[in-house]
């Protein structure tokens, strides 16, 4: 079956969805939500029949549902206020208000394929990445996105992330695009976060690095960089070791060899009951923690980035795994080139930690940044900019 409104083709059959003769992408458990909007013809879909179709029944958090509804919106040209197409129905569900035309799947048509916009056109738009799946070794669905051209630099993910809302934070848009100047940038959620995010969780960092492995497999990826951010440095630290001869240049920024000395365990207790419990608190929580210079809205709109990518308990699994994963005795074995960047008052990882690495990995060179943000898009494009210019050598 064909679903036609506006300027949106969505064929239920190919599974795909074209706007502007565009052919968009989105995630399947965004693309299965629209038809079922679609497909309720103006009735209201409660957000109890969401859950049952889209999550099996699974118990989830409404910023799930908002967070998919979101993506819905800008896949097909809609907003949260003009809710053109999806409106919603405070407390109760959404509704999908487009005319409709429907007509069977024909056969013989091919699907479609995205066509680049022509020049003068929005520079969102082009500069997009493109969005992809891969199939791990325990058979998990793991989403990364695949922007600009040039040496391949991957980055692990380091924390709850969602790699498919790119049209919704500028200063994530703004702190890729110029990481990936002249640079080809791959980055994957973990399992249970963004496009991964109903994969079955991550334990323990051997977990982490086999999912590295698995998407270094999946790209045929001979020889790549690595940019480790957070908790991604013991991944890559393990990684580079165990498969060096693929490793060009490693990049840390606000990283650590250990999660074990973070936090002492009565103030992770606390965080972490806190971001189970009330998962709004605990992002806020956060923020004040990553990004404490930031104005209100800042520390609000970060908050909102966590609440978008996971629920409060992936959130609390994923922090509590960075608390325990431990690399530091593979340190002195990387051979790679490696650039250690830190702000000199970084509160969630201090900056000792990444003094520690800069002093235990051969060759390691130290960049200290002025400033507090651990997030590295919050703030000047100094991170960016100086990991850019080391991984392009």
């Amino acid at each position: 079956m064909i679903y036609k409104f506006s300027d949106c083709v969505l064929d239920l059959d190919r599974r795909t969805l074209v706007r502007h003769e565009i052919a968009q992408h989105i995630e399947p458990q965004v693309f299965d939500l629209l038809v079922l909007l679609v497909q309720a013809e103006g009735r209201t879909v409660t957000k109890d029949e969401i859950i049952a179709q889209i999550w099996d029944g699974r118990a989830i958090s409404d910023d799930a549902i908002t967070s998919r509804i979101k993506s819905a919106r800008k896949a097909i040209g809609d907003d949260g206020r003009s809710q053109r197409f999806i409106r919603t129905l405070p407390k109760i569900g959404y509704r999908f208000d487009g005319q409709l035309d429907a007509q069977p799947s024909d056969p013989h048509l091919r699907a479609p394929i995205a066509v680049p916009e022509p020049s003068g056109t929005q520079v969102a738009e082009t500069t997009a990445p493109e969005i992809g799946y891969i199939t791990d070794r325990r058979g998990r669905s793991i989403g990364y996105a695949d922007l600009g051209n040039g040496p391949l630099v991957i980055v692990p993910p380091f924390w709850v992330t969602a790699s498919d809302l790119w049209h919704d934070h500028p200063d994530i848009q703004e702190f890729f695009l110029t990481l990936g100047k002249e640079l080809r940038i791959v980055r994957y959620d973990r399992p249970g976060s963004g496009l991964s995010r109903d994969a079955q969780q991550n334990e323990t960092l051997e977990d982490e690095v086999a999912l590295l492995e698995d998407m270094v497999a999946a790209l045929s990826a001979d020889r790549f960089s690595l940019l480790a951010i957070s908790a991604a440095g013991p991944v890559a630290i393990r990684y580079s070791v165990a498969h060096s001869a693929q490793i060009d240049r490693i990049c840390f920024y606000g990283a650590y060899g250990s999660g074990k000395d973070l936090a002492p365990p009565e103030s992770q207790s606390m965080l972490l009951a806190l971001i189970r419990q009330h998962w709004g608190v605990g992002s806020r929580a956060l923020a004040d923690i990553f990004v404490p210079s930031a104005d209100a809205e800042d520390r609000r709109r970060f908050a909102a980035q966590q609440r978008a990518a996971a629920d409060p308990e992936q959130a609390a699994a994923m922090l509590e795994l960075s608390w325990q994963i431990d690399a530091k005795l593979d340190a002195p074995k990387v051979d790679a080139p490696t650039l250690v960047l830190h702000r000199q008052e970084d509160h969630a990882v201090p900056v000792e930690f990444g003094q520690w690495l800069a002093r235990s990995i051969p060759g390691a060179r130290l960049q200290l940044l002025p400033g507090d943000a651990h997030a590295p898009w919050f703030g000047p494009m100094d991170v960016a900019i100086q990991a850019n210019s080391f991984l392009l050598g």
